[in-house]
């Protein structure tokens, strides 16, 4: 029905090409100012920077990450699959909302069961064992972090790639009398298997790029990271150019892994096939995956008990009473809000832009040429790390001769929705795609276009899929601190921004409470939003 030029006369394929190019050009002009900033070749200072000590220590807890959250979570994954129990529900769930836990509760977690005051050291203390002979500070203790965060993450992966295995070939290897070792290589580890590169590379780099987990548990200059280094660059020294000169080198290795990665599948933690048939397992086999599966949801969740236990202490009253408290939640809830509603735009006509090839039944080459240009800008976080992001925005700020301090909440805000926006386009982007598939023959034939397509067929179908990524923008903008770290001041602070200070000031107690009450926001916001926005489930895509 025509080639490419033709499509541009399509108002949604027009307005996606349009964000795409807005979001892909201010991208290239922050990366632009971080290279102009290092000036890479003409600076004597370059040589007081270890690069390949930061490389170093970045690329082997990232990859020590990728393989503990493999193992952890394809134990959590099949034990799922052989056991039923009450409860289950719930617990996929909460693999699910491992995705958006603010990291820095996380780390506050672990500090509270290993740190030096937690609970394990005065355990020992009060029954006459001393002191743990090991510090939670380090290597080991970004790898417990990194592993509950990712590994619940890659449970649910795994979980519906194994619910996706057809019902025939389970039922079949069944009645062949398949024991649990056969049963694992021949039907589970090829389903695991095809979806550890594109899971892989993901957790790389989300570990290779995580700030609030070895700032807070680094334990010192032996285990920093680039954010880590760069924060410490702009904070501490106001070195500009050392700060854009690790930018630089991070962006670097981060386009090394993307741009092999950038063909391979990804994974939804939202689609997946329901498996009718359960072939459970027993005798040992069920008590022993059993036993590791109550571990292991145990290791995940204890950080968040730990919280919640020392949280909601009496004088939590008197926090939120406070006027600190009070403008600090009020400029989070803006800033997330905000930054959720414009990745949830910007996400849904992205995927409108796509689909809208399917209608136009394109030819194949302009299609995938099409496809590639409305994609590419969605990759902006994997590109562009959230505190590499920031000093871009805090260069152009300063470039433009802007107070930083005023503009921060603008930049937040744009920073956010552009970290939020490759988890909604892969929200988004398969349903909508899916409805295109299905119904463009009926669409053209009853010339149905523009707004009342939108109203009557696609919002129906697809208003769950928008409460859960206006969820999940809300969440990972309400907990993030990547992007506030260079913006934060007394009179401009988020809800992390102030539990990070106070934990600065030793100020245990406050920060206990801060961080039970970002982790109760960030759930209840995935149980409301839903909800409220969610409509009636009176529209259902097969």
């Amino acid at each position: 029905m025509g080639g490419t030029f033709p499509l541009l006369r399509a108002p949604r394929l027009l307005v996606g090409l349009l964000i795409a190019l807005c979001v892909g050009a201010l991208i290239c002009a922050l990366i632009a100012i971080i290279w102009q900033a290092a000036d890479l070749f003409g600076n004597p200072k370059t040589s007081s920077i270890d690069i390949f000590h930061l490389l170093r220590m970045s690329a082997i807890q990232a990859g020590l990450s990728v393989l503990l959250a493999f193992v952890t979570g394809s134990i959590v994954a099949i034990a799922l699959t052989r056991l039923t129990f009450f409860g289950k529900p719930f617990v996929l769930a909460f693999l699910s909302a491992g995705l958006v836990l603010p990291t820095l509760v996380v780390a506050f977690g672990l500090l509270a069961i290993w740190g030096r005051a937690g609970l394990i050291n005065d355990i020992g203390q009060s029954v006459g064992l001393g002191k743990l002979p090991f510090t939670i500070f380090g290597l080991q203790g970004i790898l417990a972090a990194h592993t509950i965060l990712n590994g619940s993450f890659a449970a649910r992966i795994f979980y519906d790639r194994l619910q996706a295995l057809p019902s025939a070939s389970l039922k079949l290897g069944q009645s062949l009398g398949l024991s649990e070792w056969q049963r694992f290589t021949i039907l589970d580890w090829p389903a695991l298997k095809s979806a550890m590169p594109g899971l892989g590379a993901t957790i790389f780099l989300m570990c290779f790029t995580s700030f609030s987990v070895v700032l807070l548990l680094g334990g010192g200059p032996a285990n920093a990271t680039f954010e880590v280094a760069i924060f410490e660059a702009v904070k501490l020294d106001f070195d500009l150019h050392r700060a854009a000169l690790l930018a630089a080198a991070q962006l670097a290795f981060c386009l090394f892994i993307i741009i092999p990665t950038a063909g391979l599948k990804s994974n939804s933690v939202l689609i997946g096939a329901s498996q009718n048939h359960l072939w459970a397992a027993t005798g040992k086999v069920k008590w022993i995956i059993g036993a590791l599966l109550f571990v292991l949801m145990l290791t995940y969740a204890s950080p968040l008990l730990i919280i919640l236990y020392e949280g909601f202490d009496p004088a939590i009253f008197k926090l939120i009473s406070s006027q600190k408290f009070l403008n600090a939640l009020a400029t989070s809830c803006i800033i997330a809000t905000a930054s959720a509603t414009i990745a949830l735009t910007c996400a849904m006509l992205l995927a409108f832009a796509r689909a809208e090839l399917i209608y136009q039944n394109t030819s194949p080459t302009s299609t995938n040429l099409l496809r590639t240009f409305i994609s590419a800008p969605v990759f902006a976080y994997l590109a562009t790390p959230s505190i590499v992001l920031a000093l871009g925005f805090f260069l152009l700020a300063r470039f433009a001769g802007l107070d930083t301090s005023k503009v921060g909440i603008y930049v937040v805000v744009i920073a956010n929705a552009l970290l939020a926006l490759p988890l909604a386009n892969a929200t988004l982007g398969p349903p909508v795609e899916k409805i295109a598939n299905k119904h463009f023959r009926l669409v053209k034939s009853l010339n149905i276009n523009g707004w009342r397509r939108f109203r009557f067929i696609e919002l129906p179908l697809i208003r769950k899929e928008c409460a859960y990524v206006f969820a999940l923008g809300f969440s990972y903008s309400f907990g993030d601190l990547g992007v506030i770290a260079l913006f934060g001041t007394d009179d401009f602070s988020t809800l992390p921004w102030m539990m990070y200070r106070a934990l600065g000031a030793y100020r245990s107690n406050d920060a206990a409470m801060l961080a039970a009450i970002l982790l109760f926001i960030a759930v209840f916001s995935f149980y409301i939003f839903p909800k409220i926005l969610g409509g009636r489930d009176n529209a259902h895509l097969q």
